[in-house]
């Protein structure tokens, strides 16, 4: 099945071409169009891994892999399917095993080029595993804070808005947020922050627009709060939360606002894994059950 969204009109490649000649100079890159070459085919893979995250970002150059669900989630199997065989970057949002667990035969099964992480401690054993493992081949660790980013192809790039300091005293809202430019198409990828996090990120709120949300916390009503929606007004959200799962995300308070700032939203458990395909100004949405 796919539905296919269009963020421009006809004209639009033109009268881009128009504008940055003469809005060069701009000095933010949300008010400057990038132009992009026929070559420029991008997917995010929001992942069905059941109860967890996992979302894969593929550019014509580098890749991105944010989140790897559970400890033998089906990602390393999904991703096999794709014909990956290396991943430039991997985020480990934080140390939670629904999102780090499967990074383990993640790190096993393929050259990875460097990983994003937190920097909050854990005490489970997946959390250990999962530092071994890096150690183990000698992966580059980076501390993932605000500001940082990294190209990922000549028209893309993700950057990180998120977090400043974490604290392991509340393991959510030290999520690494990070938001990915695919030409001029925007995806906000989240962790499992929560409402005390988001109010960290509204204070810069002209970081947030995108076309694309990945919504908090599998859907919980402990974050996806209205100022942030508002901030984000993403025209696509996708949930990813297990079939009957024993928290019962998503919670109807989150759906209700969903639904309030008319975003299309999709779910893994319902639709199985979600893929947006793009060239950088139109993009499809693509369901594909597992």
């Amino acid at each position: 099945m796919q539905i296919r969204f269009f963020s421009s009109s006809p004209y639009l490649i033109p009268i881009l071409t128009l504008f940055l000649f003469l809005c060069i100079s701009c000095g933010s890159d949300d008010n400057v169009f990038v132009i992009p070459s026929e070559n420029d085919v991008y997917h995010v893979h929001f992942i069905d891994v059941g109860q967890g995250d996992a979302i894969f970002v593929s550019t014509p150059v580098k890749n991105l892999l944010v989140d790897g669900g559970v400890r033998n989630s089906g990602v390393v199997e999904y991703l096999k399917s794709l014909d990956v065989e290396s991943i430039d970057y991997v985020i480990g949002t934080h140390p939670h095993a629904d999102h780090i667990g499967g990074l383990i035969g993640i790190f096993h099964e393929f050259e990875i080029g460097e990983v994003f992480d937190p920097g909050v401690v854990h005490t489970t054993n997946t959390f250990h595993e999962y530092l071994a493992t890096i150690d183990l081949y000698d992966i580059p660790f980076t501390i993932g804070r605000k500001g940082m980013e990294r190209e990922l192809s000549p028209n893309a790039y993700f950057e990180l808005l998120h977090p400043v300091s974490p604290s392991s005293n509340h393991l959510n809202n030290a999520s690494i947020v990070a938001r990915v430019h695919l030409g001029n198409i925007r995806i906000l990828l989240t962790g499992d922050l929560e409402k005390e996090g988001e109010a960290d990120v509204l204070k810069d709120p002209d970081l947030l627009q995108s076309h694309i949300l990945k919504v908090g916390h599998h859907g919980s009503n402990t974050s996806s709060t209205m100022p942030f929606l508002l901030a984000v007004n993403p025209r696509v959200s996708v949930i990813q939360c297990g079939e009957d799962n024993p928290y019962g995300h998503p919670h109807q308070p989150v759906l209700e606002r969903l639904a309030a700032i008319e975003t299309q939203v999709y779910r893994n458990d319902l639709h199985g894994h979600v893929i947006i395909e793009t060239d950088g100004v139109n993009y499809e949405v693509i369901l594909k059950n597992n």
